[in-house]
Parts: C-alpha cells; structure tokens; sequence
C-alpha cells in the first residue's frame, strides 16, 4: 500500500519549535504570578503594609480626622477605621487601603503599640493623627521561621522594615490626641 505525499508520519520540527516557543511564553508570562515561593511573600507583605500605612498618614492629615489601622491578630486581617466628626468610628476603605486577611502561612506575630504595649492575640490598632504624627507601632510579621519587623516611628511617621525580630529604637515620648481619649472599635464589628 502507498501512503500519499500528504500523509504526515509525526510532527515537523518546525511544529515542535513553535509549540515549544508558545509554552514557554505562557510560562514566562504565568510562573512570576504564582507564588511558588513562600520566602518572598513576607517582603511583599511588609511593603503592602507599609504602603497603606503611608496612606493612612496621609488620609488622617488631609481629612484632619484620627484614622486607625486596625489589627485582628486571631484572625491575620487588617483594616482601616475613621474617626467621625460625631466621634463614631466607622470602617474606611481608600485608593490603595482595603481590609484584607492573610494567607498561611503569613501571620501577625504581635503588634506593640503605645495604649496596649505588647499584644499577641486578640485586636489592637495604630492611630494616626491629623497632625501626621503617628503612635509609635512595632508590628512583627511571620512566615513559618522567617521574621519581618515593622517599627513605626511617632513624632516622624517614619517606617522602618527590618529582617527578623526587631525590638524598636528609643524614641521620644509620644503625646496622643489632646482630649487623650482613645476610641474603641465596637466587639460587634468584624
């Protein structure tokens, strides 16, 4: 029997190299996307976090009102709240501020903050001031065995990341807000 000159017995080499040439575009473009790597999601973390902490500075100064990041360290979430004009605190989302919640095995080792000191379970939060000042925050992240410190300074608003479990630089005594009240987010609100 004779097999017509159209008959193909396998694939050309051309054929070969263009389907290679395509998986490895969708590679290159889909493996940077995956988080293949658990050691660089606790950077990514920290810049998040310090991203939007620069933005509450910022919201609280140009609002002129008390902006807090708020912490649920049980639960790994972060978000943010406002102080009302009628002193009622309510949830607050912005351009590059939004609640989110943590994937494992990223989580919230403690937060210590001026009003609290060190807190390692339960909610806590930092307050930012309308006169840009912030209450001096140390917030350790955690990533399995790795450790990420962000140290929050007061008077400056400066952050500072640091690798592993930093304790924080002296700082000069931070002075609140001049009623010296601090709100309380009410337990009902998750």
């Amino acid at each position: 029997m004779r097999r017509s000159r159209f008959e193909s017995d396998g694939f050309t080499l051309l054929e070969i190299m263009v389907v290679l040439f395509l998986v490895s575009l969708v590679a290159i473009l889909v493996l940077p996307k995956l988080s293949l790597h658990h050691g660089a999601k606790l950077p990514a973390l920290a810049r998040r976090l310090s991203g939007e902490i620069q933005v509450l500075q910022w919201e609280a100064i140009s609002r002129q009102r008390m902006v807090r990041l708020d912490y649920d360290l049980n639960r790994g979430a972060f978000s943010a709240s406002i102080l009302a004009p009628s002193g009622n605190l309510s949830s607050f989302e912005t351009t590059g501020v939004h609640p989110f919640r943590l994937s494992s095995p990223l989580r919230i080792r403690l937060v210590r903050v001026l009003h609290e000191g060190k807190v390692s379970d339960g909610k806590t939060f930092t307050q930012f001031f309308p006169t840009g000042s912030v209450e001096p925050t140390t917030i350790v992240l955690e990533d399995g065995d790795h450790r990420m410190t962000l140290i929050l300074h007061g008077i400056t608003g400066r952050i500072e990341v640091v690798n592993g479990e930093a304790a924080p630089s002296s700082a000069p005594p931070f002075y609140g807000p001049p009623s010296g009240g601090i709100p309380t987010m009410e337990s009902g609100n998750d």
